[in-house]
């Protein structure tokens, strides 16, 4: 029986995609487009964006492909891709917000439907699908954990906190999804922001590198650093919505 394969993110879509062909498993595979941790989650904003497309769907029957067709979906995790007859498998690692946000926004849509999971975080130092490569994914085929009753409601319950709260960004302490304000980033990125001119994108990467919280996308950290330009704490020469271009340097020391 084909199953269904869901990634947290594309990145983890096109690793997964690649280790389930090596596999030579016949099955479908989703990749979440969205990335839950930061923006508003409340109901009203994710019906919004739920005719969005924002997912694509791949049959790993198209071994080693060099162009992976990747297809719109019906929406942010449908429930027709989960139903009793196929069996679907949700993969993330507890190292990732993203990840994390992505496999319990899920466990709200499939509560009382049946589904597993496969968890990467001991696979690596990483922790999270996206980093673990494509031969470490395929010893993790057919691992799946099911998921009872109980543990679909504390997930799900758990998403409708985070949801409850809305806050600017969700990232993880220790082990668990906490809310944030908008300025959470801000001292770290204060911090890799030289006195004289430094490429924008080399303080986001270096501000990456030391997030606490773990993996952060550059686009989060590129929005926040554009914020600390308005407010006067940072100036640029050059178009801040151009990583490769703009220049930053710390002011008003």
């Amino acid at each position: 029986m084909a199953t269904i394969h869901i990634a947290p993110s594309f990145t983890a879509g096109v690793a997964l995609h690649r280790a389930l062909s090596a596999a030579g498993a016949e099955c479908t595979i989703l990749a979440d487009l969205d990335d839950l941790s930061h923006g508003p989650i409340d109901a009203q904003s994710l019906r919004r964006h739920s005719s969005g497309r924002l997912f694509s769907h791949v049959t790993a029957r198209e071994e080693h492909s060099r162009h992976i067709a990747w297809l719109p979906a019906y929406g942010r995790w449908d429930p027709r891709f989960i139903d009793l007859d196929t069996p679907t498998v949700f993969w993330f690692g507890r190292r990732s917000a993203e990840e994390m946000c992505s496999m319990l926004y899920f466990a709200s849509a499939a509560e009382g439907r049946p589904w597993s999971f496969i968890d990467v975080t001991e696979s690596n130092d990483h922790g999270h699908v996206a980093a673990t490569s494509p031969s470490e994914l395929e010893l993790l085929i057919d691992s799946q954990v099911p998921v009872d009753d109980t543990l679909s409601a504390e997930l799900a319950e758990r998403w409708r906190i985070l949801q409850h709260e809305n806050a600017p960004f969700r990232v993880l302490t220790g082990s668990a999804l906490t809310s944030v304000p908008e300025d959470y980033f801000d001292r770290l990125l204060l911090q890799h922001t030289p006195t004289l001119p430094t490429p924008m994108s080399r303080v986001i990467a270096e501000t990456m590198g030391r997030a606490p919280s773990g993996p952060v996308a550059d686009y989060v950290l590129r929005g926040r650093l554009i914020e600390l330009i308005a407010e006067g704490k940072i100036a640029a020469e050059g178009n801040p919505s151009t990583m490769e271009s703009c220049l930053l340097y710390r002011v008003g020391i």
